[in-house]
């Protein structure tokens, strides 16, 4: 409709207030559906869209754990799920979840077959025996048995010594 057959209280600044308020009406409606795909974003999302994200890719929030380390494990829990398995692939899930160095060794001598070990320094693994466990039981083979090894770095002047000791944690 053209603006000469336009009703006349439509004409000059009325037509162009009405614009206005239809074009204001309308970015509402366009921010509230594209609201809803910022919610997609784990980072960002609220913690009741999370807690709907993490029942789908079979994340357990963890007893005191942080908003954004459960936000981290739902983020990544489809590449770590295709990572599982594998001792290259949980050495890059413990790598996206924050842990510096990680070594897992497989048939450890003086421990049996299905054993692997998991090596990484003692001030990263501690308080996170529950995630450590965690990810064991997510993405852990099936059929083997793991067991932590905490690596201390010490500082000496001595040329020659052997620092050993066994720390067992039961949870």
């Amino acid at each position: 409709m053209s603006m000469s057959k336009l009703p006349v209280w439509l004409r000059g600044e009325n037509a162009k207030a009405l614009e206005r308020a239809a074009d204001a009406y309308w970015q509402s409606i366009e921010a509230a559906l594209f609201s809803w795909l910022e919610q997609i974003d784990e980072e960002k999302a609220a913690l009741e869209i999370l807690d709907l994200l993490a029942w789908e890719r079979d994340i357990n929030r963890l007893d005191d754990e942080s908003v954004a380390l459960y936000a981290q494990r739902i983020k990544y829990a489809v590449a770590n799920a295709e990572d599982a398995g594998s001792n290259t692939g949980m050495m890059r899930i413990f790598e996206r979840l924050g842990f510096g160095f990680v070594q897992i060794n497989d048939r450890v001598p003086g421990f049996d077959w299905d054993m692997v070990e998991i090596a990484m320094s003692e001030t990263q693994s501690a308080g996170k025996q529950a995630l450590i466990k965690e990810i064991i039981r997510s993405y852990g083979r099936t059929c083997r048995r793991y067991f932590l090894s905490a690596l201390t770095e010490t500082h000496t002047t001595e040329a020659l010594g052997n620092i050993e000791y066994d720390k067992e944690v039961v949870g």
